[in-house]
């Protein structure tokens, strides 16, 4: 994992706080699960950050109706 600290990009205006909560997730090497309405700025914070660190980006769009089985095993990669 690039150990550098994600400060935003040209496209990604990040404030501090969030920014800090990105580079915690990074430093433990644990997922970061976002949360919010449509059109926050979600996706494009995960494109941000897998851009900063060369790495490609699967999006998962989820719903509440989604059951855990879906997201694990059902996910075609194939597709993406």
């Amino acid at each position: 994992m690039n150990k550098q600290n994600f400060k935003g990009s040209s496209t990604y205006v990040l404030d501090e706080e969030l920014a800090k909560i990105v580079n915690i997730s990074m430093t433990l090497e644990m997922p970061l699960l976002l949360k919010g309405e449509p059109g926050t700025g979600k996706t494009m914070l995960a494109h941000a950050v897998s851009h900063s660190l060369c790495m490609n980006l699967i999006v998962l769009n989820g719903k509440s109706s989604m059951k855990l089985v879906e997201a694990l095993y059902q996910y075609d990669t194939l597709t993406v």
